[in-house]
Parts: C-alpha cells; structure tokens; sequence
C-alpha cells in the first residue's frame, strides 16, 4: 500500500466519526432490515425485481430482507409473505415500487406495522394530473397520521456507499435499477432526476469521481432537498455536494443553509429549469413549477453555492474538489505555471487560462536560469515552460515542477505530456526491435517513484498540480493516478476550466477564515 493510500485509509476511518446514528435519515440509508414491494423473480422486466437485486447485491442486509407477494411463496431466493402485517418483524425500510393506485393502502398496512421510514417508487402522482394530485394528498395524510418519513414519490431512492460502515467494510445500498454502483467517496448527490443520481455512474467510476452518496428525491412530498443538505451538513462522510434541481419548495431555508455550508463544504449546482420548453418538461415528470432562471443564479451567486448547466462541468467540479478536500490542498492565488511536451497543448492551455481569468506570468530571470540546463535548447523556459522533447523522465516529471512549486511565482501548476510508453514499446517490438527489459518494468514503478514525491509538494505547498495527457482514463496509469485522488485530465479544456473553479473557491472560503 502506498503512503498516499494509508493516509486515505486513514481518514476513511475518521470519516464515520460523529455521525448522528438517530437521525431519520441515516435511518433511511442504513436500515438493517427492508420489506419490499413490487419485486418477483423477473429480473430483465420488472423494475422492482431489479432494485431488489442491487439491495441484495450490496451484501449490508444477510437475510433481513422481506419480500411481499400476494402470489409467490418465493421472491429471488427470499420467503414471500402476503402481507406486511404478516412479517415476524417490523422492518427498518419500506421500500414500495407499485402502481400508484396501490401505494396509499400498503402505506397504511406499513403504518400499522410500525414501519416508520419508507422509499416510494412509484410514479403518476402530482406529475400525472387531477388525479395524481389527490393520490398525493391521501399519503401525506398517512404518513401524518403515522408519523411517517419517506423520500418520493417518484424517485429511485437512494446509493449509499458508507451503508453500516465501518460494521460493513464493503457494504453498500443501492435502490436504483441501476446495476452499477458509484464508488465510495467523499461526495454526496441530492437529485431531482433519477437520471441524474443513478446513471451518472458510469461516469463518474470511469472519470475516477467518488460519490458516497447518491439521492433520488423525487417529488419530495414528505423529505426534500433543504432535509438532505441539513444532514450532510453534519455528516463527516460528506465533504462535497452536488445538487441537480428543478424547483426550491422551501427557499428561506435553502439560503440560510447553503450560506452555513458552502464555506465549509462546497456545494456544485445544475438548475434545469428557467425557459418555458425546460419547464414544461418539468412539470411532466416530476410535477414540479420550475421558476425564472435569473432568480436562481442570484440565489446561488449570494449563497456561495458554484454553478453549472453542464454535466460534464458538473461531475470534474465534483471530481476536483473532492480530490482538493481529501488532499487539503486549495491554491493561494491566480498564477499559474505551465509545464508541457509540446507547443501546442501549451498555447491552448494558456489561452484557456486566461479565458477564465487566471494568470500566465512570464517566469523572472531567476527562475528561468534555475530551470535553463533541463530544458533543452528548442525548448521554452519563460512560461509555459516547453520541453518539446525529453530524454530525462527525472528532470521533466519531477525537477522542474519542484522548482516552480518553491519558486514563489505559481500559486497553480498544469502539466501535460505522455506519461507511459508502453504502446511504443509494443510497436518497437513488433518491428523487430528489442526493448530492455528493466525499462520496460521501470514504468510500472512510475507512480510510486516519480508522481508520489511531487505529490508531496504540492500538500506542503498547497499548490494544486493539475496533470493532463492523450491516453484514456481507462489506462492502468491513468488509474494509478485516480485511485490516489491525484488530479488527471484526459484533454485540454477541462483542466482550466477547473482550475479556475477552484480558485474561485479558494478565494471565496478564504473570507471566512479571516
């Protein structure tokens, strides 16, 4: 194990310190036992079935699960009982993916069991017109006289990878139909769009984005997004929220809340509303009355809270301040150093820089004589440095970014190149050219030997080092380079972008610390 990944280790461990084990929503997302409806034994149709087999899947529940069948003595392995008054227990959750018609009288039989938190499924309620609107209204009067909390109707409900952590290392719940998990992290997601809580995962696993918490709320008819950003205010397993809305219910609570978090924990939004077409389209999935685009952006800009209408912009703000968090390291200021194999990535990263209105100083007299013999003499030294060609790994990947990081003169560092030449290897073997052996083995030590002690640079510096290159995040170093939350792009036009992203919130929380 590397030391980059015991120091990880370690503050997972610090990660479940102070969590708040009555509160109703750790309740929800760590429940120890779960009956459910609207499961057989039809994994490819059957939506439900699908859900329950991820819950299995998570391996935090041994045989506490109770499936509820009018038919089947045997759903997926699990006893079958007809009705929730006939379990031998009263379960911890609820979990109800039935036709909306269905869901108020199992609610009541759930009430008289005494099942206190539900996930609710379902959809065709308030999105779904008149009618919608009074099945609505028939389960918040259950859940009332019950004294009932449940995230929906019209959600996937929850992932959470912290489920029973650390009783189970591994565990972890999850309720979307989704069959592939987020990997656990220090990022939690509050979304009005199953879409975006649920399937966002192949993204995020494959860009190296971490999220320990995933939400579908719904149409939060009984828990909405102000119940959520209260508990991961005080939950240590959340440093980073990302929330995706299209209405704020209870905004005087938003802002109070957002304004107590975001200098603390940083807070990534996407507001998809605000244009009549975007509206509409609201209104018919989730019944919800989006509002004027202008008003939002002016909620965010007062509260702190960073936002985005992209996606892609999303997940790497995500990705970037998580990997800041875990590594403690935010820039001071706006000068940024460029390091690169070649001009071009040079001048588009500069270019990029400044767009967003970072600094490319010309490096002084004095830095450029102390980097002057590792460059080579068709290289550049004033800034962005370019080596345009290398033969030295030591003095590219780690001498002259160690001399720029102690120079004073960056508060920012980006560097682009190859970083693994195991491809060139392949095609000068297949001409016919041997390759040595112990080069070739030398590479799989790169991270270890070259990346790590730069790394440690940066921590001490708090100087963020931005790496970027050509290859894929699907290559073994790439997620070498992830794994250990060290900051790598796979092209040019992100990484300034995020840069700039999170030094503007380095300067925002940096008020707050005076």
């Amino acid at each position: 194990m590397t030391n980059s990944e015991q120091e990880i280790e370690a503050k997972t461990k610090r990660m479940n310190e102070g969590i708040d084990t009555d509160h109703f929503l750790y309740k929800i997302l760590n429940p120890k036992s779960m009956c459910v409806f609207g499961a057989n034994n039809n994994l490819i149709e059957t939506m439900g079935s699908m859900q329950l087999r991820n819950c299995i899947a998570g391996g935090g529940f041994d045989e506490n699960i109770y499936p509820i069948h009018p038919r089947l003595d045997k759903v997926q392995g699990f006893k079958a009982y007809n009705s929730v008054l006939d379990l031998p227990v009263v379960p911890d959750l609820a979990f109800i993916i039935l036709p909306p018609k269905a869901v108020p009288e199992v609610m009541e039989e759930c009430g008289k069991k005494g099942i206190k938190y539900l996930i609710i499924t379902s959809g065709g309620f308030r999105e779904s017109g008149s009618d919608g609107v009074g099945l609505s209204e028939k389960i918040d009067a259950i859940a009332n006289k019950y004294n009932m909390r449940f995230i929906g109707p019209n959600c996937l409900g929850v992932y959470n990878g912290w489920f029973q952590y650390p009783k189970k290392e591994n565990a972890y719940l999850n309720t979307f139909w989704i069959y592939v998990p987020h990997k656990r992290g220090n990022v939690s997601l509050i979304s009005q769009s199953g879409t975006i809580a649920a399937q966002t995962a192949w993204h995020t696993n494959r860009m190296g984005l971490k999220i320990g918490k995933s939400i579908s709320i719904g149409n939060e008819r009984n828990i909405d997004v102000v119940d959520f950003l209260e508990y991961f205010r005080e939950d240590p397993q959340t440093e980073v929220i990302g929330i995706y809305l299209e209405e704020i219910k209870r905004g005087e609570e938003f802002i109070k809340l957002a304004k107590e978090i975001t200098p603390k924990k940083p807070i990534v939004a996407i507001y998809a509303g605000g244009s009549e077409a975007a509206n509409r389209s609201i209104m018919s999935h989730t019944g919800s009355i989006g509002g004027n685009e202008k008003i939002y952006e002016a909620v965010f800009k007062e509260t702190g809270v960073i936002q985005t209408n992209s996606v892609t912009d999303f997940l790497y703000y995500l990705r970037t301040l998580s990997f800041a968090k875990n590594n403690n390291v935010f820039p001071k200021g706006r000068n940024v150093g460029i390091i690169t194999d070649s001009g071009g990535s040079g001048s588009i990263l500069t270019k990029m820089c400044e767009k967003f209105k970072l600094n490319v100083p010309r490096f002084s007299k004095e830095l450029q004589d102390k980097i002057s013999d590792l460059v080579p003499p068709t290289g550049s030294k004033v800034n962005p440095v370019d080596i345009t060609f290398f033969r030295n790994y030591n003095d590219f990947f780690v001498k002259i970014p160690k001399i720029l990081m102690k120079s004073g003169e960056i508060d920012c560092l980006f560097f682009d190149g190859i970083f693994d030449f195991q491809e060139v290897f392949e095609v000068m073997e297949k001409s016919g050219y041997p390759v040595d052996e112990k080069i070739k083995s030398s590479m799989g030590l790169f991270f270890t030997m070259i990346i790590q002690p730069v790394q440690k640079l940066v921590r001490r510096k708090s100087i963020p080092l931005f790496y970027s290159g050509p290859q894929l995040y699907t290559h073994p170093l790439y997620r070498e380079f992830l794994d250990n939350d060290v900051h790598i792009f796979d092209f040019w036009d992100q990484p300034s972008k995020c840069m700039a992203m999170l030094v503007n919130y380095s300067e925002f929380r940096s008020k707050f610390s005076k």
